[in-house]
């Protein structure tokens, strides 16, 4: 190796590294901003022409911002909607009061002054927890920000940042263009096939607790949204919570229905529709998407659950295209 080029490669692994102690602290949520570029890319080609890359990119952000933060909104006033009245202090607490009379008739003490002691402990430490959720509040907050930037960037110069990979990656261009190819159809085939058919699933089950009036069904339609994403796990531990609620509380036609109902319609969505709208010839294996979904989400935390699965169809589409193009098989 010439003393330039081994310069050249040292540099770059430098920077590479530090590039990457950059971009780790925020690194779910730039993996969010890459795939909501991703999905909503076909929307801003066509829009693109029409009204201008900037201003598609922009309503595209601003329309993502408002479906987003209104489906939380929205889940957040359910959940608020469910707590009841809740205490404002210990002391206000019945068991409390009841506990602090009887040691004063008992011992003949003032139990206040040593119970204060004690809360002001517990005060201290209630304290440090508050300033540990306000940092994490403000980089949730920097995160936040940082993603809906690189997401609207992503959308306005998707074309310019494929034209710059596709420079400087050391690989023919028949290559390259078939890697991004197949790149694309394994993302798509995983988008659909994992996480379009949970989201179906989870409502074709929420409709099903809503009408057998299970409490909070929007709550745990969310729940069940994020369940059908796990191969082997489902919708089937919230069902089954959901047929014995039903049986204590009286209600066993109700319960019947329900179970006839998982086994028939939400059974159905999962095997007929993953089988119809997924690519045979790029989907993944059932074992491969649960090891990528909990593998992911133990390592890159909730986002885990979307990219785990596209980054090992990634890999798969990658071996495959060198494995083709490089005849690696017959090595």
């Amino acid at each position: 190796m010439k003393p330039r080029t081994g310069f050249a490669v040292v540099l770059v692994g430098v920077l590479a590294v530090l590039a990457v102690l950059i971009v780790r602290p925020f690194l779910n949520y730039v993996l969010g901003a890459i795939l909501l570029a991703f999905v909503l890319t076909p929307a801003q080609r066509r829009l693109a022409p029409r009204v201008g890359p900037r201003v598609a990119a922009l309503g595209l952000v601003t329309l993502t911002v408002i479906v987003v933060f209104g489906v939380a909104g929205a889940l957040l006033s359910l959940g608020l909607a469910e707590v009841g009245d809740v205490p404002t202090a210990v002391s206000d607490l019945p068991a409390y009061r009841s506990v602090e009379a009887a040691a004063e008739r008992t011992l003949g003490i003032e139990l206040p002054s040593r119970f204060d002691r004690a809360l002001d402990s517990l005060t201290a430490g209630i304290a440090d927890g508050v300033s540990g959720v306000a940092s994490a509040g403000l980089h949730a907050f920097l995160g936040v920000l940082l993603a809906l930037f690189l997401f609207y960037y992503l959308l306005k110069d998707s074309a310019d940042l494929i034209r710059w990979t596709k420079r400087v990656t050391p690989l023919p261009h028949d290559v390259q263009s078939r890697l991004y190819d197949e790149a694309e159809d394994a993302t798509w085939a995983v988008l659909k096939g994992h996480i379009f058919v949970a989201v179906v699933q989870g409502v074709v089950s929420g409709v099903g607790f809503l009408v057998a009036g299970i409490p909070n069904a929007a709550f745990w339609t969310i729940v069940m949204m994020v369940l059908a994403m796990v191969p082997i796990v489902g919708v089937s531990p919230v069902m089954g919570g959901a047929t014995i609620y039903l049986l204590v509380e009286g209600r066993p036609v109700a319960a019947v229905l329900l179970v006839v109902y998982g086994m028939s319609a939400v059974a159905i969505t999962d095997d007929y529709l993953r089988a119809l709208v997924i690519d045979k010839e790029t989907s993944l294996h059932s074992g491969v998407i649960l090891l990528g979904v909990f593998g992911a989400a133990y390592f890159l935390g909730a986002i885990g659950l979307f990219v785990g699965p596209i980054l090992l169809a990634l890999f798969k589409a990658t071996v495959e295209v060198f494995t083709d193009y490089y005849e690696l098989s017959a090595v």
